[in-house]
């Protein structure tokens, strides 16, 4: 790819936006500069989303991302002094900034169980010339906004990033979790569109997302036993929707689907328990207070751990609460004896920042401060 020259500012602040679930944070940086001075850069997936706020006018300037204008995209980069990006864009291997722009990596997880980078087995296998543009990538941050010191530690070792370039100000879309008037107003939407859900005990089955991997449930998943008055939600991503209404039509009532109008965060508020594998949703159900217990069923471990890769410390601070089989998940959900430990242990080390104020910190960095 070509180096792309740069242009006089027209924008003060832009965001990339490749995730859902950060609307709060991207309303609040355009209001910090005014919608005049921010651009939202999006991936085709969340236009009705995009459009919905531009209607409201609490979003004036937008820009599709995709390969076909990619020079449109990069013409409007140039143009904007601070963006902040959640996720790697390889187009950035190609871009020179000019000396007064910030490029700020806030990424799309508040922790990580993943390996991704250097830690991810699969980089070792593309060529030179594709590892020197992935480290090109990642040298064009000049910041990294993290929750923990945990994280400033992956993303150290993922990227190759000197720690003198990562903020642990705390992780922006954790805020939610710790704002009560979200919680409410989630709280009553759910209870309008799934009446009686909230009198019940819920648990959230949320795997996550094995791309390039196919998902398949263990062998015996038909042994798997809910308790009296208890109900389990599935949310698998929307990629495999498909996948997930098949489990639950052959699960002779085991399990329920929930509008995909209600996201995985807001499920994550009514759920009593959460089963995930290597999701970092981990992370943000445990900064809830209504949290009451995580299980981590990793039944695919050792065949995940060769394609994926997993954080070496994660496997250190919790191979004792990890369940590999139906017969120990049936067992957890009934006496839950890790439950309370699992949660600690997750605050402890990747919540250390996150007190629900991480969003103003993260706006003072567009001016320098």
């Amino acid at each position: 790819m070509s180096r792309f020259s740069k242009s006089e500012n027209k924008f003060k602040l832009g965001y990339f936006m490749s995730f859902a679930g950060n609307q709060e944070f991207i309303l609040k940086l355009a209001q910090s500069v005014g919608t005049d001075n921010f651009i939202l850069f999006f991936e085709p997936q969340f236009a009705n989303q995009v459009h919905k706020l531009v209607q409201q006018k609490r979003i004036k300037h937008i820009q599709v991302f995709n390969s076909r204008n990619l020079f449109q995209v990069v013409k409007l980069v140039n143009q904007t002094k601070t963006i902040f990006f959640d996720n790697y864009f390889a187009f950035l291997a190609g871009i020179k900034k000019g000396t007064d722009q910030k490029f700020v990596q806030i990424w799309h997880a508040n922790g990580a169980i993943k390996s991704f980078g250097w830690e991810d087995p699969n980089t070792y296998q593309r060529t030179s010339a594709d590892q020197k543009r992935f480290q090109k990538v990642y040298d064009s941050f000049d910041q990294f906004i993290v929750g923990s010191d945990a994280m400033a530690k992956v993303f150290e070792h993922s990227w190759h990033i000197p720690s003198n370039r990562i903020a642990e100000i705390g992780y922006p879309r954790s805020d939610k979790f710790l704002n009560s008037n979200w919680i409410q107003s989630t709280l009553t939407q759910i209870e309008h569109k799934v009446p009686g859900l909230l009198s019940k005990r819920v648990i959230l089955y949320a795997p996550t997302y094995r791309k390039d991997v196919s998902f398949k449930l263990p062998k015996d998943w038909n042994k798997l036993q809910i308790p009296d008055d208890t109900v389990l939600i599935l949310r698998l991503h929307p990629h495999l929707k498909a996948l997930e209404q098949k489990i639950i039509n052959d699960s002779q009532g085991k399990v329920i689907g929930i509008p995909q109008s209600i996201s995985t965060e807001a499920l994550l508020v009514v759920a009593d328990t959460l089963i995930t594998d290597y999701s970092s949703i981990a992370f943000d159900y445990s900064l809830l207070e209504s949290a009451q217990s995580v299980i981590f069923f990793t039944y695919d471990l050792n065949e995940f751990e060769q394609q994926v890769g997993l954080q070496a410390d994660f496997l250190e601070d919790f191979h004792t609460d990890l369940v590999f089989n139906i017969e120990k998940l049936n067992d957890e959900l009934v006496n839950l004896k890790q439950s309370k430990k699992t949660l600690q242990k997750l605050n402890q080390r990747w919540n250390t920042k996150n007190d629900g104020k991480a969003t103003n910190r993260a706006i003072k960095i567009i001016d320098g401060e």
